[in-house]
C-alpha cells in the first residue's frame, strides 16, 4: 500500500507507507516534531513490532494481516475537554465499514477504545494530544484493526476474515475507514456534536444491559446508562447508585 486515492479533501493525501515500524504513533509523532506532516498524513506498516495499547498493553499484529496505522489531525476547534469527540470520531468510523459489510452484524464500542464483533475485540483506538492554551493542537490517531488474521488469536478476538469467512483487500478496507474518519471529523469541525453524542450512544456495547464490573471498591453488578461528553461512563450499581469513571477507573469483568 503505497498510494492513497480516497475519496476525501485532506485525510490520506499525504501517506509514509512502511513494511515494518516499531510503533506508527511514536513514528508519527517524531515527525509531528519535526514539522513534516500535513494534517491528515497517515502512517501505515505491514508489521507494527512495538505497537501500543490502552492501559500499557502491546497491540500484536502477524505482517501483512491486519490493519495498523496512525491519523495525524489538527482538531484545535476542539477543547481539552472534549478531547473524547475523537474517539467518538473514529469509533463511529470503523463500526460503520463493518456495518457496510452486514448491516445486521453485532458492532459496537466498548468504552472507551476497544471496537466489538459478536463480543470479541476486532479493533482498538489509541489517541494522543497535544494541548495548547487549552485547545488541542494535534492529534495523534493509532488505530489497529483485525481484517484477514484467522490464526494465533486470542480467544477474547476476532477479525473481519473470521466473521465474514473470506478475505478482505487491505487497501480497499483502509480507504473506507478513512473516507468515514474524515467524514465524522468534519461533523465534529461543525459543532455537531449532538449527533456524534446520539451515533456514540447507539453503538455503546452493554448500554442498559446488565453486566460484571470491577473498580476500586470491589466487584459489583451494573448497567452503563451513559458516556459524558467528556467520556466519564456512568453506571448504574444495584442499589441505584451512579457511579461515574474516567479512563482506567473501572474493568468490565463479565
Amino acid at each position: 500500500m503505497h498510494k492513497i486515492f480516497a475519496n476525501t479533501l485532506f485525510i490520506g493525501k499525504q501517506v509514509i507507507s512502511l513494511p515494518s515500524c516499531h510503533s506508527t504513533n511514536d513514528l508519527m509523532a517524531q515527525l509531528s516534531a519535526k514539522k513534516q506532516l500535513h494534517e491528515g498524513a497517515i502512517i501505515i506498516t505491514e508489521h507494527q513490532t512495538k505497537g501500543k495499547g490502552q492501559r500499557g498493553n502491546q497491540w500484536n499484529s502477524p505482517p501483512g494481516e491486519n490493519l495498523t496505522f496512525s491519523v495525524f489531525l489538527k482538531p484545535n476547534f476542539l477543547l481539552a475537554s472534549q478531547q473524547f469527540e475523537l474517539n467518538r470520531i473514529v469509533s463511529l468510523s470503523v463500526l460503520d465499514v463493518i456495518k457496510e459489510f452486514e448491516s445486521s452484524v453485532k458492532a459496537y464500542v466498548k468504552w472507551p477504545n476497544d471496537l466489538i464483533v459478536n463480543k470479541k475485540k476486532i479493533g482498538g483506538i489509541l489517541i494522543e494530544n497535544s494541548i495548547h492554551k487549552g485547545n488541542i493542537a494535534e492529534s495523534i490517531i493509532g488505530i489497529g484493526f483485525n481484517v484477514n488474521q484467522d490464526s494465533d488469536l486470542l480467544v477474547t478476538a476476532t477479525s473481519l476474515k473470521n466473521v465474514f469467512d473470506k478475505k478482505f483487500e487491505l487497501e480497499k478496507v483502509l480507504l473506507s475507514v478513512v473516507e468515514k474518519i474524515e467524514h465524522y471529523y468534519l461533523i465534529a469541525r461543525s459543532r455537531d456534536f449532538k449527533l456524534l453524542h446520539q451515533l456514540y450512544e447507539e453503538k455503546l456495547y452493554l448500554k442498559d444491559k446488565v453486566a460484571f464490573y470491577e473498580d476500586s471498591t470491589g466487584k459489583f453488578n451494573g448497567i452503563i446508562r451513559k458516556v459524558s461528553p467528556e467520556g466519564v461512563i456512568e453506571i448504574e450499581d444495584e442499589a441505584e447508585n451512579f457511579r461515574k469513571y474516567q479512563f482506567k477507573e473501572v474493568k468490565l469483568l463479565s
